[in-house]
């Protein structure tokens, strides 16, 4: 039905999925939907996005997490998709679909199910679908520890869910990764300011389990990092990390990803 609008003109023209819409355009329409039609598409609120992405440099890096929202060859409703069900996207790991209260795919949750498309079938989704290093990687506030991931050659281990089926990750901000390792002051790390340790020093921000910052209990925790060493996690007014000397306050607090959650802070934490 030619009335029926796109998926591209629904995420353009609906105010709550627009970022969406942008990202869509910015790659192009075509380079995402690259399969067979009728499509599946888990299309996220604009909020999902928060805190911003940043495009520049990484188009490539975008396309793919786009396509981790698209399954091709099929419209599934949502009374077509059943709990445990794992259905492939167009880029990434397979997706895992629960049905519960809500029908929920990965950690995110369908807020408005079965919007027809010219294409097939959108579900709006409440959060953003891509794994940690390529979320990082397109978080304005991550950048450099997306970089320093990959060159200490973590990028599998933090792509991946861990044993406890998911991690929380304690990422610190570029500001406290510069203020931490910029030591010429010119508003970037060079490899001679990378430590020969970084491998080590980014391993100790991350622990093998789920954590929301609503879940971090108001007494201060001891937990251990992937690097072996023990953290200090409290909540209440907000949430710190510590380690040693060294307290991260966080600032962006969970930013929810496939396998883990992100929570930015303001400060490095030396095992």
């Amino acid at each position: 039905n030619p009335e029926t609008p796109t998926v591209a003109e629904i995420a353009t023209n609906v105010q709550a999925l627009n970022t969406f819409g942008q990202a869509l355009e910015r790659v192009g329409p075509g380079n995402v939907l690259t399969g067979s039609a009728p499509y599946t598409v888990f299309t996220p609120v604009n909020g999902a996005f928060e805190p911003g992405i940043v495009v520049e440099g990484n188009t490539g890096v975008l396309r793919k997490v786009l396509q981790h929202h698209v399954v091709d060859g099929d419209s599934l409703k949502a009374a077509d998709l059943s709990d445990g069900a794992s259905v492939q996207p167009l880029a990434g790991e397979p997706l895992t679909i629960g049905v519960g209260d809500n029908v929920t795919v990965n950690r995110v949750t369908v807020t408005n199910p079965d919007v027809s498309a010219q294409e097939g079938i959108v579900h709006v989704v409440d959060g953003l679908l891509a794994d940690a290093v390529d979320r990082a990687t397109l978080t304005p506030q991550f950048t450099i520890f997306a970089r320093l991931v990959k060159e200490a050659g973590l990028e599998s281990a933090l792509r991946a869910p861990g044993a406890n089926d998911g991690r929380t990750i304690f990422a610190p901000t570029n500001e406290a990764l510069l203020e931490a390792l910029d030591t010429n002051d010119n508003g970037e790390i060079e490899n001679g300011e990378i430590p020969p340790d970084a491998g080590g020093i980014l391993r100790h921000h991350v622990y093998d389990n789920v954590l929301l910052a609503s879940d971090v209990p108001s007494d201060t925790t001891k937990v251990s990092s992937l690097e072996g060493a023990n953290l200090s996690i409290s909540g209440g007014d907000g949430v710190t990390v510590k380690s040693d000397d060294e307290v991260g306050s966080v600032t962006f607090p969970d930013v929810v990803v496939d396998n883990c959650v992100i929570h930015g802070i303001d400060a490095v934490l030396i095992p």
